[in-house]
């Protein structure tokens, strides 16, 4: 007969928490707060995020205290704790080891700016890595430039090539350490090494010290150098030196879109800028964006060379280890633009900084961390008057996560791993692997190779971490972008059509989480989107209402000619819109005359505007354009309805006579002197007042701007008005179609001055939601295209 002899149960808590927990500290957080209450158990990261299993006392206010001490960086979205039955018998709490080839289902973790304890370290002679540009802890450093796949560990991340010297390995596993199981560790002896070389190959050496010594010592004597960051090469010089920033233009081939400088610190940004505490928090915050900021006056920076006509200027605070070493040693603001020829990708390992960037770089500093994810830094602003946030470029420090984003993930019942091709400008990509959202880094524009390819190589490295293939692959309706080049990649796939601008509108609908809102109006204007065959969209407002997106106004549409020229030379858009606008003028004219002494025939009232407005424009075209543009704009079968262009004529109109260099060059320069008028509190007129309309009348309210331009008025008030009267637009037609909620998306709702008089104008009539977390521009449409996806198809 066998005797069953019963095991002790030992009552034990399971703790699983979801979120940012991984590369933020966590785990050494709980193992020092299990000390604190005396628990048994351990801790370890797991596919969901970390799981603790804990014996003791008290361990439901243990599990209280993680959610209020928790690491600064993390982000807890999803906790829970349950009772779980085991026969171990736990003798002490330790971190465990993750287990191998997990498939993670966590958010990942972008890169945190240099903490401010790691910062004194830097440059305090006694400590063993002063000088060292590559300092962090478990609050700070690179985590997704360095990610080769997840969980967060050493193993996982570019760091492995540094095995740690005897010092860090006690510092990882000291318990009362700051770098307590750092997965970043690393010093001198250890970690990444730095030299320094000229475009000759000629290496210069000497200590950390004496190598920034010797690049500032290169930079005052004007030279450009290219140093390699923690996510990709950056090109600097004396941002105070007029004749090596515009050397730097030429050989960037960047004529005109603005420049970032880097300042050495909060003291130093307001000797130059009007910066508000808004504006601290976000140079003093994790992420560390460059943050569009005016110019107090022009002391020893050459704005005209730096931000051409503009009075603001993109800072940037020095968010790590090496920025902060050249910023300090070199006292005075320097210029830091991506390390790239315009419009290509940034660079990131040595061989292709010297190739590409050895035309552009008389020095270079070189490191020898490998970059995984190659990122820009992220830009952000803030709008004058009301302060509201608006990103510009959402990248490091903010990709690749998608936070908040629970109830669209609820949405994927059947589970489906999911691929969002995004826009071809600006692009973005988003993929559903998982329960989690997924929005890459800023790449920019595939029109170029070099950036398609790292889109390319992207797409891929985001299939290695997750182990994740698409099942369904979202488009954009043109039937040409480069990105859906990346289809044929990928077999048994289903295909889903998605329009540009309904892809906005779900983007900021899914944002702001108005899916459930009975009637949302969007006002969605940008340059162009693919809308029908024979129509390009660009200023539209689309209603949301009973599960539908009904496209119920938009900007009168133009004809549509030359296509990329067209986007490229404002005076294309403005000839477009006035010479179709003459019929309709000279029927205006025609009412008007009625009744005038002496009486003037009807070719008289048509002809005298419409020759003196030809005559205009004639001065800005040869013979042979104005014969074969006006042509074309005759027969012209496409028609446009874009934003963009209308924004392109009437900056053109105003002044600004030249060819655009970078998307939205000329908006910006009609916004900065309409913002110049704004700020002197000039009256606001409505162009429109005492019109009637379903659509925004395009030419009426150009030909307005036309005349008042003619008449000598102040072209700042005009811009100015301008933009108040899209707003007024707005109003009429939200009021028309009965709506309370007003939602924006669109690069034009880049314009601060049209955020702030969208505030003053709308807000208190209308609830009003505009971009915070993701940029108004193409960089929303694959979030855009996820939402359309989940919510209507």
């Amino acid at each position: 007969m066998r005797l069953c002899v019963k095991k002790n149960i030992i009552k034990t808590q399971e703790i699983h928490i979801s979120g940012r927990v991984q590369g933020v500290g966590f785990r050494p957080f709980i193992f020092n707060l299990a000390l604190e209450f005396g628990l048994k158990g351990y801790v370890s990261n797991d596919e969901l995020g970390v799981i603790i299993i804990c014996q003791g006392e008290n361990i439901k206010e243990f599990f209280d205290e993680i959610h209020h001490k928790k690491p600064k960086s993390s982000e807890i979205i999803f906790s829970e704790i349950k009772e779980i039955e085991t026969i171990e018998i736990f003798e002490n709490f330790f971190i465990k080891p993750t287990e191998k080839n997990i498939v993670v289902d966590i958010p990942l973790t972008p890169d945190f700016a240099t903490c401010e304890s790691c910062e004194n370290e830097l440059f305090n002679e006694k400590k063993p890595r002063y000088f060292y540009p590559f300092i962090t802890c478990t609050q700070c450093g690179p985590r997704y430039s360095i990610t080769k796949k997840f969980p967060f560990e050493r193993e996982n991340t570019s760091i492995e090539a540094f095995k740690m010297c005897p010092n860090c390995l006690e510092e990882y596993k000291n318990p009362e350490d700051v770098r307590f199981h750092s997965q970043t560790n690393s010093c001198p002896n250890c970690g990444i090494q730095i030299w320094l070389k000229d475009n000759q190959g000629n290496e210069f050496k000497g200590s950390n010290k004496e190598i920034f010594e010797k690049l500032a010592l290169e930079l005052s004597k004007g030279k450009i150098i290219a140093l390699k960051n923690i996510a990709g090469y950056l090109l600097m010089c004396d941002a105070t030196n007029s004749e090596v920033v515009s050397e730097l233009r030429k050989r960037k081939r960047r004529p005109t879109k603005p420049f970032a400088v880097l300042f050495s610190g909060i003291e130093k940004m307001q000797d130059y800028l009007e910066i508000s505490e808004l504006q601290i928090q976000q140079f003093k915050s994790s992420e560390s964006p460059i943050v569009v900021t005016k110019i107090k006056e022009k002391r020893d920076l050459p704005i005209d060379e730096i931000s051409p006509n503009m009075n603001s200027v993109g800072a940037m605070f020095p968010y790590s280890g090496i920025l902060k070493l050249i910023s300090k040693i070199f006292s005075k603001p320097l210029i830091a633009t991506s390390g790239n020829f315009h419009g290509s990708p940034i660079c990131s390992t040595t061989e292709e900084a010297e190739q590409i960037l050895g035309k552009i770089a008389d020095f270079f500093l070189h490191n020898t961390l490998e970059i995984q994810h190659p990122q820009d830094d992220s830009v952000v602003k803030f709008s004058p008057k009301h302060q509201q946030k608006i990103v510009f470029r959402r990248a490091r420090g903010f990709a690749p996560n998608y936070f908040f984003a629970e109830e669209l993930s609820q949405l994927n019942k059947e589970k489906n791993k999911i691929l969002c091709l995004g826009g071809d400008l600006k692009n973005t990509f988003a993929v559903v692997p998982n329960n989690h959202i997924y929005i890459s880094e800023y790449i920019g524009d595939l029109a170029n190779f070099e950036t398609y390819q790292r889109f390319e190589n992207t797409v891929k490295s985001y299939q290695e971490i997750f182990n994740f293939s698409p099942e369904i692959i979202l488009k954009d309706l043109h039937p040409k972008y480069e990105n859906q080049n990346i289809i044929s990649k990928f077999s048994n796939v289903k295909l889903k059509e998605i329009q540009h601008h309904k892809a906005h509108f779900s983007a900021i609908l899914g944002e702001k989480k108005l899916w459930k809102k009975n009637k949302v109006l969007g006002v969605i204007w940008d340059g162009i989107g693919f809308g029908t065959s024979t129509e390009i969209w660009g200023g539209e407002f689309f209603l949301h209402e009973n599960e539908e997106i009904i496209r119920v106004a938009q900007l009168e549409n133009f004809a549509w000619i030359l296509g990329d020229k067209m986007s490229k030379t404002p005076k294309i858009s403005a000839l477009s819109i006035l010479f179709d606008s003459e019929e309709k003028s000279c029927k205006v004219a025609i009412i008007n005359s009625i009744g005038q002494s002496p009486m003037k025939n009807e070719t008289e009232i048509c002809e005298a505007p419409k020759v003196r407005n030809q005559n205009y424009l004639k001065q800005f075209f040869d013979e042979n354009e104005w014969k074969i543009y006006t042509n074309l704009i005759e027969k012209s079968e496409v028609k446009a309805s874009s934003m963009g262009r209308f924004f392109d004529a009437v900056s053109f109109v105003l002044g600004f006579e030249k060819s655009i260099h970078f998307e939205g060059e000329s908006a910006m320069w009609l916004e900065k002197i309409s913002q110049d008028a704004f700020d002197e509190n000039v009256k606001l007129i409505d162009y429109l007042e005492e019109e009637n309309f379903e659509n925004i009348p395009t030419k009426k309210l150009f030909l307005k701007v036309f005349e008042e331009k003619l008449l000598g008025k102040n072209l700042g008030e005009i811009g100015l008005n301008f933009h108040y009267t899209l707003i007024k637009a707005i109003e009429k037609i939200a009021e028309k179609n009965n709506v309370k909620e007003l939602a924006f998306s669109g690069g034009v709702w880049q314009n601060a001055l049209l955020v702030d008089l969208a505030i003053d104008v709308l807000g208190d009539k209308f609830s009003l939601n505009f971009h915070e977390k993701l940029s108004p521009n193409d960089e929303n449409i694959s979030f855009g295209q996820l939402n359309y996806y989940l919510n209507l198809m």
